[in-house]
C-alpha cells in the first residue's frame, strides 16, 4: 500500500496534477488516495528525498519549482555522471542486457505512439536504470538514478512534442547500438546527445510563464 501511494503521488506530481510551487496538504492527500496519515507522511518523505517535494518553514510541503538556472545546474551534473558511466561501461555489453533494452525501447516507442504518457515515463526510467547497471559501479548508477528522478518533472514538458519524442526513440536505439559495439567514444556521444533537449524546453516554458527571468537567484 505504501509503495502504491508513493508511486501514485509521484505520478501526479510529475504530470502536473499538483502544480509546481503548490502546497500539498496531508488531509487532502489522505482523502484523495484513501490513505492513512503515517502513509502520507512517509510518501512525502520519500518524494522529498527524490527531489520532487520540498519542506518550507511556515508553509509545509510544496512541489518543487525549478528555475531554468537550477535545471541547467541539474543537467550539468547529469552530463558529468552519465558521461562517467559511459566511459566506464565495458563494451560490448552483455547481449542479454542489450536485448532487454531493445524490448523496453520497443515498448516505449509503442507507448509514445498511443500517447500513454505515464507508460512513456516509466519505460524511459526503466530503460536508463538497465542501461546504467552496466557501468560496473553501483554507487555511480545510484547517483545517476537519483538525479534522473529529480529531473522527472522537467522531462515530461516535451512529451506532446512529436518531433522530440521521435528523436528520443531514435536516441534510445543509438545507445543500444553503441552498447552492442566496441567504441567508448560512440557510447559517450550517444549518452550526451540524449540529455539537453528537455532542459532547453523547460527554460522556454518557464520564460513563457514568467518572462525572461532565468537569472533569478
Amino acid at each position: 500500500m505504501q509503495e502504491t501511494l508513493t508511486t501514485e503521488l509521484e505520478n501526479d506530481v510529475i504530470f502536473g496534477v499538483y502544480a509546481p510551487g503548490s502546497r500539498i496538504i496531508e488531509d487532502r492527500v489522505m482523502e484523495r488516495y484513501g490513505a492513512k496519515r503515517h502513509a502520507v507522511r512517509n510518501a512525502f518523505s520519500e518524494l522529498e528525498a527524490r527531489g520532487l517535494l520540498v519542506r518550507k518553514p511556515n508553509r509545509g510541503v510544496e512541489v518543487v519549482d525549478f528555475t531554468p538556472d537550477e535545471v541547467d545546474a541539474l543537467y550539468d551534473v547529469r552530463i558529468v555522471l552519465e558521461t562517467a558511466a559511459a566511459e566506464r561501461t565495458a563494451l560490448p555489453c552483455d547481449p542479454a542486457i542489450a536485448n532487454r533494452l531493445e524490448d523496453i525501447a520497443r515498448q516505449h516507442e509503442n507507448a509514445v505512439k498511443t500517447q500513454n504518457f505515464r507508460a512513456v515515463f516509466w519505460l524511459n526510467q526503466e530503460f536508463h536504470e538497465v542501461q546504467y547497471s552496466c557501468c560496473g559501479n553501483p554507487r555511480l548508477a545510484e547517483l545517476i538514478g537519483n538525479h534522473a528522478r529529480a529531473a522527472q518533472p522537467i522531462r515530461v514538458v516535451k512529451y506532446d512534442d512529436a518531433d522530440h519524442m521521435r528523436t528520443v526513440i531514435s536516441q534510445h536505439f543509438d545507445i543500444i547500438k553503441a552498447l552492442r559495439g566496441s567504441s567508448q567514444r560512440a557510447l559517450v556521444a550517444a549518452v550526451q546527445a540524449h540529455l539537453p533537449a528537455s532542459a532547453e524546453a523547460y527554460r522556454k516554458l518557464y520564460n513563457r510563464r514568467f518572462g525572461d527571468t532565468a537569472k533569478t537567484a
